[in-house]
């Protein structure tokens, strides 16, 4: 069959999955230094406000686009090459912008966004070819963390480190961390694809580029991630509403949860399905959400993300795993592209919606609302795992 691998080996901790790990940690802790810098760059360099936004907004359009592509062409070609690519335009771009002006950042940063598609997918798709599938829970939750942990602490740092000297430091040590990380990749070794001879060599068509059974887990993600782009977005003023200057402190308690739980949460999945791991995280999300929502305190704010880490620390990595092995073997790469394409989107549209609703009233009333999209997860997930148990029923009968 097309695509089909040779396998490395049937365990997950191979020095080749020890390595990803560092290449993928690396890489994200390079790119979300830009993620809270960029924009306030660009109001240093005379950009407005609308412009700021831009800078994100076009950034996370070209990124699900090419995301929507590469994964297709992934599960055809080797990766490695299209990461390195990826990795390439990703530092090009970074230290363009220490030179242009606010129009061509804007532009420049539509360019980036096809940088991090290739990277962050092909990354995905490695991962998915060298983890075996009776480990694909944890090996796919260790791989998650390594993009939270970057997520959590990466923009904090930034932050600190922006306020202390300039955006041109943050440049340069977002481009090293991606060198370290594409240096990494070098020594990891990935399955092979066999093609068949009956089938033909397409390289890429549109339709592949999107794999179906993918898509309730996206869509389940996609709901997952408006919640998180709220906090990512906006926590910051929401910590000026509130009058907590510590608001950072959100961060630390959220990494700081996941590290504790992920070394179980993946073996659980691997041995007792989703169903015990989603449903639960789904419920601590929406308790995190709502004590956020009502912080007057540092105490209660550290409550919150301890309560809002356990849960999507069990539940996106839970997704992922669930996507991939719905999947056929031959479709990983798009498969991983159809679900980070919903994370592409989810930020896109939620920061705009969930603004719409801050302007409205405000913050706290903001994440209060931000828990009716876990309570749609809940109710689409819960509805498909009561289908798939009467049709077993059905076919037991």
């Amino acid at each position: 069959m097309e695509g089909e691998l040779q396998w490395i080996s049937k365990r997950l901790w191979t020095k080749s999955y020890i390595v990803m790990l560092f290449s993928n940690l690396f890489i994200y802790l390079g790119f979300y230094m830009l993620v809270p810098t960029l924009p306030a760059y660009t109001k240093l360099c005379g950009g407005s406000n609308f412009e700021a936004s831009l800078v994100v907004s076009t950034f996370s359009i070209t990124s699900l686009l090419i995301r929507l592509i590469s994964g297709g062409i992934m599960d055809k070609l080797e990766i490695k090459p299209l990461l390195l690519i990826g990795g390439i335009i990703l530092n090009v771009t970074t230290l363009s912008y220490i030179w242009l002006p606010v129009d061509g950042i804007i532009i420049v940063r539509v360019i980036q966004g096809v940088g991090w598609g290739l990277a962050s997918t092909g990354a995905a798709a490695i991962f998915s070819d060298i983890i075996p599938k009776e480990k694909r829970g944890e090996g796919m939750g260790y791989y998650s963390l390594s993009m939270i942990i970057s997520m959590a602490l990466s923009p904090m740092f930034a932050i600190i480190l922006m306020n202390l000297y300039s955006f041109k430091n943050i440049a340069f040590i977002s481009v090293a961390l991606v060198i370290i990380g594409v240096l990494f990749l070098f020594q990891v070794k990935t399955p092979k694809k066999i093609a068949s001879k009956s089938t033909p060599k397409k390289i890429f068509s549109p339709v592949e580029s999107f794999e179906k059974r993918a898509a309730l887990p996206s869509l389940l993600c996609f709901l997952l991630v408006i919640t998180l782009c709220g906090i990512m977005s906006y926590i910051m003023l929401y910590g000026k509403e509130i009058n907590i200057s510590s608001i950072w402190v959100y961060f630390i308690g959220f990494a700081a949860m996941i590290l504790i739980t992920r070394p179980f949460v993946g073996r659980v999945f691997d041995r007792r399905g989703h169903v015990i791991i989603i449903i639960p995280g789904s419920i601590f999300m929406i308790m995190g959400l709502i004590i956020l929502s009502y912080a007057n305190s540092t105490l209660l704010l550290i409550i919150s993300s301890l309560f809002y880490g356990l849960g999507y620390g069990a539940v996106q990595p839970s997704l992922q795993a669930w996507t991939v092995n719905r999947s056929p073997h031959n479709r990983k790469g798009a498969a991983n592209g159809t679900f980070l394409s919903s994370m592409d989107l989810s930020y896109t549209l939620g920061a705009i919606f969930l603004s719409f609703i801050a302007e409205r009233s405000n913050y706290a009333f903001m994440y209060r609302f931000s828990t009716i999209f876990i309570v749609l997860l809940l109710v689409i997930y819960s509805y498909e795992i009561f289908e798939n148990n009467t049709k077993e029923k059905k076919g037991q009968l």
